[in-house]
């Protein structure tokens, strides 16, 4: 009896079929995966993941062994008309990053807007974010921010982008390729000025380091993380860099 009753509870527990989850995964630290997430994730059919190499290890790590099949900006358009078909037949799907929440500067958009289209039940479990986990750690303001994500291209690209943002009074949140980490903060100080920043490097892992300080003093310390994972680097907006400029004035 107590035996058919563990089960029954096992069933209900159990996600619906034929439903796509997104799943927020660990920016670094592998336990950081939420109760819901880890559940789900050993409950799917099937996971779609960006870097099978990262999931593997995570799901390693937890002790699961569910079947991961890559879902990356290079397959997308032809992996989605394959991961609905299995969705149709049932199959419950878990898409999930590298790290961090999908989408959020990551693949998974087609995938999801096509599985709304289908009417195929689309859940979210939410979990870490880079971005959140780095306005957290700046301490500026958080009531509003801007994310222009990860930066590409030549110099003449990069300043324009910023030129955009020179009245920006909301904080600012980008993701600096490390291996150009100096280039972009050399920008920075021409386009914006010297303002405060906070640059996050491997946010949760073994080799996190936080810098505060503004930017002339993080090029004047040669920064040079080319072997990070991953850097969040956090500017104060335009309205309060005036607001400290006059406090300092008087």
């Amino acid at each position: 009896m107590g035996r058919e009753r563990s089960q029954g509870k096992r069933a209900q527990s159990a996600p619906p079929a034929g439903t796509l989850f997104i799943v927020g995964v660990p920016i670094g630290h592998p336990d950081d995966l939420t109760v819901r997430g880890l559940a789900t994730l050993r409950q799917v059919d099937l996971i779609a993941a960006k870097n099978p190499q990262a999931t593997h290890a995570l799901l390693a790590h937890h002790g699961i062994h569910t079947t991961i099949t890559t879902y990356d900006r290079n397959n997308a358009a032809d992996k989605v008309p394959l991961l609905l078909e299995r969705l149709r037949q049932g199959c419950r799907v878990a898409l999930v990053s590298d790290c961090g929440m999908p989408v959020v500067y990551d693949p998974g958009r087609l995938l999801i807007t096509a599985a709304s289209r289908a009417q195929i039940p689309v859940k979210v479990i939410p979990g870490t974010s880079a971005v959140v986990a780095a306005t957290a750690l700046a301490g500026m303001d958080g009531n509003a921010f801007v994310f222009d994500g990860r930066w590409t291209g030549g110099t003449k690209a990069l300043t324009g982008r910023l030129q955009l943002l020179q009245s920006e009074p909301r904080t600012m949140i980008f993701f600096p390729p490390a291996q150009s980490l100096r280039q972009f903060l050399t920008l920075l100080r021409r386009t914006l000025g010297n303002r405060k920043v906070v640059m996050a490097i491997d946010m949760t892992r073994s080799t996190e380091q936080i810098i505060r300080g503004r930017v002339q003093q993080l090029l004047s310390n040669k920064p040079s993380p080319e072997n990070a994972s991953h850097v969040a680097l956090v500017v104060e907006g335009a309205r309060l860099r005036r607001k400290n400029s006059v406090k300092q004035s008087r």
